[in-house]
């Protein structure tokens, strides 16, 4: 498990910067599935050349499911950066401009124009940084919302059968609500820490702190600690009695963070 879960979301382009969610986090949560895959790095080691964008591509869901499936096992070495499309045939239809500014999405890790092109009618695009971060573009945020949901359930189910002895019934997880995570849009927009590290389980409910990152950034925070008491803005807590999750503000002005 990760010390810690960091989020940072871009509302203008759908972006998320992550730490702590995998790429396999990633594969396990999403609905919508990539029928195809346009590799942004054209000397990948995987997927077929396609000639007209100069560009490799995984086509079709069996070979994206074997592409996925050495994802999960973290066989891949080479940093992954990929956008999905619909149709193949599309491709045929980029113009110079269009591919031009893909392979400098490619290069560069981050978007010159829209992230979601038409005739690609991409869903995600998903970009391996340095440091264990990612950034991945969601046409549909309700998408990362659920992979953090699913993430932090898994971290309360392990955390409350911890020292479950073998003969004990394992305590089941409600899956912590999406509303929930959609409530803290506002403070994911400044960019905040799960410390995974700090929770706890008191008096039969699992508690996760969350932290809000200093203006410095996610690398000074780590470097200095990101733990510190006056930058703990809630609780994310889920009690095992009453099977549900609920959240803890420190301050309830926080409730009210524009979204």
């Amino acid at each position: 498990m990760p010390e810690m879960v960091y989020v940072h979301i871009d509302t203008t382009s759908n972006a998320i910067l992550a730490r702590g969610i995998t790429p396999a986090d990633f594969v396990h949560g999403i609905v919508h599935y990539p029928s195809n895959l346009l590799l942004l790095d054209p000397s990948s080691n995987y997927g077929e050349f396609e000639a007209h964008t100069g560009m490799k591509i995984i086509r079709g869901n069996e070979s994206v499911d074997r592409f996925f499936d050495e994802v999960r096992k973290e066989r891949i070495t080479e940093d992954l950066k990929w956008i999905d499309f619909s149709d193949a045939a599309m491709l045929k239809e980029l113009t110079p401009l269009e591919i031009s500014e893909l392979l400098y999405f490619g290069h560069m890790k981050t978007h010159l124009h829209s992230p979601f092109f038409y005739k690609l009618q991409n869903n995600f695009v998903f970009f391996d940084l340095q440091d264990g971060l990612t950034r991945v573009y969601y046409r549909y945020l309700d998408e990362f919302y659920r992979i953090l949901a699913d993430k932090i359930t898994r971290v309360a189910l392990g955390k409350l059968n911890d020292r479950r002895s073998f003969f004990r019934k394992a305590t089941p997880v409600e899956k912590l609500d999406l509303t929930l995570l959609k409530e803290m849009k506002g403070l994911f927009q400044e960019g905040v820490i799960f410390c995974l590290k700090n929770s706890e389980v008191i008096n039969k409910e699992f508690q996760l702190p969350i932290y809000l990152v200093e203006e410095s950034g996610l690398r000074q925070s780590v470097t200095f600690g990101y733990d510190k008491p006056e930058m703990l803005v809630a609780t994310l807590i889920y009690n095992k009695v009453e099977r549900h999750w609920y959240l803890k503000y420190e301050d309830n002005d926080l409730l009210f963070m524009p979204n």
